[in-house]
């Protein structure tokens, strides 16, 4: 995790036009070309039908969809986080815990399958609070004598049921062998665990008494007698390195993990989102949250700090820098670049970063110039991408937004794609209009849809470009039908749809909303809801303004 490397998404507006997902794509390529790592150019949402076609012509696929960017908790998991398994005791828990510097594991099963919790502060509570005799040298240790040789780092003297797990009553062998006889129980021998040095007289009684297990401390000899009545009567005798003290205070942490763990601990999807569940985790007393996937098994873990640190995405806008124009979630990551031919209302940034704003028609000619200025060289597949997405914003530099830089970009496309700009354009929209190729209503005014604020007013403006408008006039009530149901249901003050007949060069308006925006429009009044737009074409440099200048002077 500490050497990941953040994924720089490059992403066009809501809604996006050709040259919105053009441009995104080409100054992948470019990032690509001069080596920047982890780059990804998306798309909000589907491209249009002509979209699709360009780049299927060029034979390149198109930037894959996204509709957010939220960071998630993948983003911040720790995939190779520490655990333990069902069955190991908790002195390997506590070990693995103090390597790995954290307070709390995931115990997993066999399949990896999540089971629960360890936790340091609560392990030492539950030792505390069970051995309620003798405190931590309580006399009730639950385990198996497996577990407890791998503790004691002990040698099988004689074992027998060795995985059966069950409570053991301690007791170390401390006085006289008389005194020692009348100090433990003899009605349950089949729990008692006898501690005891070099001492043959207590071995020998603890065999007779039929002791489930004697622990030799300090790897002392065991007499052969002792062995062999213990092997007879199927009684365990272990022989460990360690002293009594430490075999008393290891035998509490011979313990299996489960007994001690959090059964019901939460558990996360990695695609759960960080801020739905951020402020809530950082109010509770836990520090480490298991991730698992859909079949619950245990697939990462993520801690507080991790979600105090950066995130593992930043973005690079394209055609677009207003944030209500942009991909859900962008005020959660950082931007740390803009490309565009708009007008600048994005919200103060925390750094400095780059801007490339400048008043061209299209975002791919602003795309076009940085590879020449940083001189990288074009493919002729990116070249015939960044082409068409320059030839249909600009209506093949017929739009009033045209300037000479489009058109010297144009030029020099069209050279290294190996096709003239008027062929792909008729080639483009020979493709199909949205209009004619039934889309529904909803879907012909939300293929280019951009909205806005101004002052008290919210307003959305889409454009659809047809070769003719017969095909309008027989959608015309279904399409205002369905921008004044979008009107009402998102509290907007005004919805227009510009038809752009690119063979005539002007343009319908098609608008609902408040009365007195519509009053307002200096446009000759076909009907209501329809104006004529006579050489309008651009609905950035030709419509938006008016619509501005309506919605401030109101």
């Amino acid at each position: 995790m500490k050497n990941r490397v953040p994924e720089t998404i490059i992403v066009g507006h809501r809604n996006p036009d050709t040259d919105s997902i053009a441009a995104a794509y080409a100054l992948g390529e470019l990032k690509k070309a001069q080596q920047v790592p982890n780059v990804q150019p998306v798309c909000i949402g589907l491209a249009g039908e002509r979209t699709e076609y360009l780049f299927k012509r060029f034979g390149v696929p198109l930037p894959p969809t996204r509709n957010d960017v939220y960071p998630r908790i993948n983003s911040i998991m720790n995939t190779r986080a520490p655990f333990v398994r069902k069955g190991n005791s908790l002195f390997d828990a506590i070990g693995i815990l103090e390597n790995n510097q954290t307070s709390r594991l995931p115990v997993i099963d066999e399949q990896h399958k999540f089971c629960g919790m360890l936790s340091l502060f609560s392990l030492l509570g539950s030792l505390l609070h069970t051995a309620t005799d003798s405190g931590l040298t309580g006399r009730k240790v639950r385990s198996t004598l497996r577990l407890i040789n791998d503790v004691l780092q002990g040698e099988t003297l004689s074992l027998s049921r060795e995985d059966e797990e069950q409570f053991f009553e301690v007791y170390v062998a401390a006085m006289g062998a008389d005194s020692f006889k009348e100090h433990i129980p003899r009605d349950n021998p089949e729990s008692l665990a006898i501690i005891v040095g070099d001492r043959t007289d207590i071995l020998l009684m603890a065999v007779n008494l039929r002791a489930r297990l004697m622990i030799v401390t300090g790897s002392r000899e065991v007499d052969d007698v002792v062995l062999a009545a213990a092997r007879e009567r199927g009684l365990s005798i272990i022989k460990t390195p360690f002293d009594s003290a430490s075999v008393v205070r290891r035998l509490k942490l011979c313990c299996p993990v489960e007994l001690m763990m959090q059964k019901e601990a939460e558990t996360f999807l990695p695609e759960e989102c960080l801020y739905e569940i951020k402020n809530q985790l950082l109010a509770r007393h836990e520090d480490i949250f298991p991730v698992v996937n859909t079949d619950n098994r245990l697939i990462g873990s993520f801690s507080k700090l991790d979600m105090e640190k950066e995130g593992f995405c930043q973005l690079i806008l394209v055609d677009h820098n207003e944030y209500d124009q942009s991909i859900e979630g962008v005020e959660e990551v950082p931007v740390i670049e803009v490309i565009d031919h708009h007008r600048l209302r994005m919200p103060p940034t925390q750094t400095p970063i780059r801007i490339t704003c400048d008043i061209v028609g299209s975002t791919c000619t602003l795309i076009t110039e940085r590879f020449l200025n940083e001189r990288v060289e074009i493919t002729p597949s990116t070249a015939g991408i960044l082409l068409g997405g320059i030839i249909t914003d600009t209506l093949l530099l017929r739009s009033p937004t045209t300037t000479p830089r489009d058109g010297a970009a144009v030029r020099y496309l069209q050279e290294i794609a190996g096709v003239s700009a008027e062929t792909l354009m008729t080639e483009i929209f020979q493709v199909g209009s949205l209009i004619a190729k039934s889309n529904s209503p909803a879907e012909i005014i939300n293929a280019d849809r951009k909205s806005f604020t101004e002052g008290k007013y919210t307003f959305a403006v889409a454009q659809v470009e047809e070769v003719a408008f017969e095909q309008f006039y027989g959608a015309e009530e279904g399409l205002l039908a369905e921008m004044q149901r979008a009107l009402e249901a998102e509290k907007l003050d005004f919805f227009g749809l510009l038809v752009t007949n690119v063979v005539c060069e002007d343009s319908l308006l098609l608008a609902v909303g408040r009365r007195v925006i519509l009053n307002s429009l200096a446009y000759r009044k076909i009907h209501d809801n329809l104006f004529d737009l006579p050489d309008i074409l651009s609905r950035k440099k030709q419509l938006l303004p008016q619509l501005l200048k309506i919605m401030s002077e109101l």
